[in-house]
């Protein structure tokens, strides 16, 4: 059996003092001793500072500077960790329970080549009244759609990224979509085991399905899915769709409607679907 890993949880945040304060109290509170939790702030000019001060002796490196972008923020909280395993838990965002880095680990610990260990996610919207499960197990054959994981939930053998690379900045949006892509589409991945764990790891914030941003986000898909995928007529339909979807959205929108529609799809389709 190997080692415990000591595992490294990246927080990005800009402006977010309170939620950044439930993060900060998600990994203090881990039953796992062997991790370290670094703060990556992009200049916040609010209360940031001051939690961060406020749980000092729990956070083993921080920097608030301007930076390029959220990925930016990532990369640099690569760079400054120490960790076997990386975790990216940003301002907001919570571990499901008080054991998910134990069990993390001792998966870990069972592995040869551990590469990524992965599960689900709960997301939820106080606001809209929203909650549901989501992920599923990384299938090569439709990853051309999207990314099939959130982001909270992925663990990376920091090994990966000095195989591979950073995060691409060139991508605003989905630059974890590219790095994931380009991991499985690399003669890399051969030495590195993916894991599974069908159960929910992290729990995401829903802030609102901003039409701006659901539509840059299914460019960048698109964009990503092209650069490493063949695309067909199927492919091609699938996502002028997601367009067409997009517009539909903006309609009900200025119908009324998208709330409910929202809370139907999400605490009855979602919630049935996702069941583990």
């Amino acid at each position: 059996m190997k080692n415990k890993p000591l595992i490294s949880i990246v927080t990005v945040c800009l402006n977010n003092a309170k939620e950044l304060e439930k993060t900060i109290l998600s990994v203090k509170n881990q039953d796992y001793e062997l991790k370290e939790h670094i703060i990556i702030d992009g200049g916040s000019v609010d209360e940031t500072i001051n939690v961060i001060n406020k749980y000092k002796d729990d956070i083993s490196y921080w920097v608030s500077e301007k930076d390029n972008g959220i990925y930016d923020a990532m990369n640099k909280g690569i760079l400054k960790s120490s960790g076997e395993l990386i975790n990216f838990l940003n301002a907001g965002d919570c571990y499901y329970d008080n054991n998910i880095l134990s069990i993390i680990s001792k998966n870990y610990e069972k592995l040869k080549n551990p590469g990524i260990i992965y599960g689900l996610s709960e997301n939820f919207s106080i606001k809209e009244n929203i909650k549901y499960i989501s992920g599923a197990k990384i299938n090569e054959s439709n990853l051309w759609k999207g990314m099939p994981i959130c982001h909270q939930s992925l663990f990376f053998n920091k090994k990966i990224f000095e195989d591979i690379g950073l995060y691409d900045l060139n991508y605003k949006n989905m630059a974890d979509y590219e790095f994931l892509l380009r991991f499985i589409k690399n003669e890399i991945k051969n030495k590195y085991e993916l894991f599974f764990i069908n159960k929910p790891l992290s729990i995401f914030i829903l802030f609102g399905e901003s039409d701006k941003n659901y539509l840059k986000n299914l460019n960048e898909i698109i964009l990503i899915s092209k650069r490493y995928f063949n695309f067909n007529f199927k492919k091609i339909l699938y996502f002028k769709i997601k367009y067409y979807k997009y517009y539909l959205l903006i309609l009900m929108k200025i119908v009324g409607i998208n709330k409910l529609y929202r809370k139907l799809k999400y605490n009855l389709f979602f919630k049935t679907k996702n069941k583990y």
